[in-house]
């Protein structure tokens, strides 16, 4: 995009500018920082009149590129916190959302990928683990449900494989999963009986959940 230099600040090295100052779009976009042979670099801040979307922070080469922050929408309630490679969300961050859900960790071509945390506001849930490609990794991850916890495998972001399922009651049950459900062999299941005040011990198998207990 064309812009014009507002301010006189900067210094200009055979006619580009160099230094620091600040760009104006016609749109009404503004930047304001390090520049480096006409681009964007060092540390700045960049807002788009039409989104709202700020960044401030690190800049290489015209592109976000270190430790920066986004604010995704005028009211600052979704934003980015973290570091940047080339425009994308890459390394360490924290993410939150409009709704409110947060995510705390490692990220990878602007998703989360590898060791972080994913709070669901509304819902109660926290994941705790690891990540690939947006989605709960399959081997190990700690799931909350307000006060209930999973801990086992996962895939495409459901519980899926074997793991273990602690309920708020005290009942647990260990086995394997499918699509979010109990299904195939059970290893353990202790459920309480309030009627006798006793837990009670439940294996074999499941298909799709056939014996339920409350989430």
């Amino acid at each position: 995009k064309r812009c014009h230099i507002l301010s006189d600040r900067g210094e200009f090295v055979r006619n580009i500018p160099t230094g620091r100052g600040k760009f104006t779009w016609p749109d009404g976009s503004t930047y304001s920082g390090g520049i480096v042979d006409g681009v964007r670099h060092g540390f700045g801040t960049h807002t788009c009149a039409k989104t709202g979307v700020s960044y401030t922070g690190e800049w290489s080469q015209g592109k976000r590129h270190g430790e920066g922050t986004v604010y995704y929408n005028e009211s600052k309630t979704s934003w980015y916190k973290g570091d940047w490679v080339m425009n994308n969300r890459e390394g360490r961050g924290e993410r939150c959302y409009v709704t409110g859900n947060t995510y705390s960790g490692e990220w990878k071509c602007n998703v989360r990928h590898g060791e972080g945390t994913m709070k669901w506001l509304k819902l109660g849930q926290q994941y705790v683990g690891n990540w690939c490609e947006g989605l709960q990794k399959r081997e190990g991850g700690l799931q909350y449900f307000q006060n209930n916890q999973y801990h086992g495998d996962f895939l495409h972001g459901q519980r899926h494989g074997h793991g273990v399922f602690y309920y708020a009651g005290g009942a647990i049950y260990e086995g394997e999963w499918k699509n979010n459900k109990k299904h195939g062999q059970v290893y353990k299941n202790y459920f309480f009986d309030s009627n006798f005040d006793i837990f009670l011990y439940v294996c074999g198998t499941f298909s799709v959940q056939e014996f339920i207990l409350r989430e």
